[in-house]
């Protein structure tokens, strides 16, 4: 049974990041989604609103930061959090500006990600009780 509605976008270019962030998932019984490229995002995720997006630095580097604009604009709802190694941490700051919801930096440790995105979790159970209560 997995354990939200919610689906985890997985935009992480790093095999063994995205491998051991699957993995972490699933776990927790979260359902997530692994994606190649920018574009398999964008209309998906304008019928889901509750949807988190893991994207790594490198996905950010190969697409650009416009990539984050982007999936932003495609459903504004969206939860972002970016995986960042050492080595790229100076475009934590531009990611952040253009909306992302969180950043984690390696070696990207499971507690990290759990504290991150319990507060989603918890904000979509409100919004759906609030939703069911005016429906």
């Amino acid at each position: 049974m997995v354990a939200q509605d919610v689906r985890f976008y997985v935009l992480i270019l790093d095999d063994e990041v995205r491998a051991r962030i699957l993995n972490l998932l699933a776990k927790h019984e979260h359902l997530g989604v692994g994606v190649t490229s920018p574009d398999e995002l964008i209309g998906p995720l304008k019928r889901e609103p509750g949807s988190i997006i893991l994207i790594d630095c490198e996905s950010v580097l190969t697409y650009g930061l416009t990539v984050i604009s982007k999936l932003k604009a495609s459903c504004p709802e969206s939860k972002l959090i970016l995986f960042c190694s050492r080595t790229h941490r100076r475009i934590i700051k531009p990611v952040m500006e253009l909306g992302a919801y969180g950043c984690i930096i390696e070696p990207y440790r499971e507690w990290e990600f759990l504290t991150m995105v319990r507060p989603i979790r918890s904000e979509q159970k409100i919004d759906k009780k609030t939703t069911q209560k005016k429906g």
